[in-house]
């Protein structure tokens, strides 16, 4: 006997994997909003962003791209 699917059975089988997907989604346009983060240049990864006086510098943590861009006040 074959087992058959119907598109609705489809669409739910990895449904924990797709909470988890629009739940990091959500997370990164509240980041994108505010302006506190940045994709690398070379490998399209997030980058971590630290303040240091009037700089704000950027590391990736993939592959260690730097980027440094001044803070206008």
């Amino acid at each position: 006997m074959a087992i058959t699917f119907t598109d609705e059975d489809l669409m739910y089988l990895d449904k924990d994997q797709d909470d988890k997907l629009r739940s990091m989604r959500l997370a990164i346009e509240t980041l994108k909003t505010k302006g506190d983060i940045a994709f690398c240049k070379k490998c399209g990864h997030m980058m971590q962003s630290f303040t240091i006086g009037n700089a704000k510098l950027f590391q990736c943590v993939f592959c260690g791209n730097r980027v440094a861009e001044m803070i206008q006040l």
